[in-house]
Order: structure tokens, then sequence, then C-alpha cells
């Protein structure tokens, strides 16, 4: 597995992913990002087949000394093997180099996997947006001070 950048030419692989995300941003709104400046990201790929496939991708923007994860997503049949932790390494490296001193995320209080990760990669519980997702679910939001 490697990990790269993330480019416009990845926009298709992350709209494929919208059907894992209820609130998945749309290729308009990737786009804008993108143009926004401020919006970077990771692809996870990997060899297969003879052609080097993405199988996960971590996105987010950076704002002065802060930064807010969007998206995290690995490929079903490739979570509990590293990918999650790759990208979020990526993330956090990237960032502190960008000097940012405050990562923030949010995450469905029912996704305990993807808690477990957040913790293990040291960020830590800061409070809960109630009805944060259009479904009415909570988030929890974890910051990790760099």
């Amino acid at each position: 597995m490697t990990v790269r950048p993330l480019y416009k030419t990845d926009i298709p692989f992350l709209v494929s992913a919208r059907e894992y995300f209820s609130d998945a941003w749309d290729e308009k709104m990737l786009v804008s990002a993108f143009r926004a400046g401020n919006f970077y990201g990771f692809i996870a790929e990997e060899k297969r087949g003879g052609g080097i496939l993405p199988i996960g991708f971590i996105t987010y923007s950076v704002n002065v000394d802060t930064a807010d994860m969007q998206d995290l997503y690995v490929l079903s049949e490739k979570r509990r093997q590293g990918v999650g932790d790759a990208l979020c390494g990526a993330f956090i490296d990237d960032a502190k180099s960008r000097g940012v001193k405050k990562l923030f995320l949010e995450v469905r209080e029912s996704n305990l996997p993807a808690v477990k990760l957040y913790e293990k990669v040291g960020f830590t519980f800061l409070s809960v947006r109630k009805k944060y997702y259009s479904d009415g679910e909570n988030a929890r939001v974890f910051i990790k001070e760099l």
C-alpha cells in the first residue's frame, strides 16, 4: 500500500464512496473545495491485477492554525488492515507541516470502529453535537493538539 496526495483527478473515487456517507460531499462541492485552496487529502492505493487501485482516502480543510477532517473512507474489504492508520498519519503530518496547531473531526456516535481509530492515533473526545447529521444522529467531536 502507498499513500499519496489527493488530486482533482481523484474526485470520481471520492464520489463513488458517497453511498457509504449519508452526508457526503457531491462532485460540485468537491470541485469547489479544491478551488478554495485550503482543501487537502490523501489517497491510499495498492497494486492489483497489473494496475493501481484506490482503497481509501482522507480529506480535510485548513483554516490558519486549525484543520477539520472532512471524510475518512476505506473500502470495506480493506478495513482493519492499517489503511485508516496510514491515512490519519498522513493527515496529521501534513497538517503539522502547514503550521496547524489543532485538528478537529466529527464522527457518528454509532461509528465505534472509527472512534477507536481516532483515539488510537491521538484524538481525544471534546464534545457532542446534537442531531448533527441529516438523519438526526449525534456527532462526537474530537480534537488533537499538535
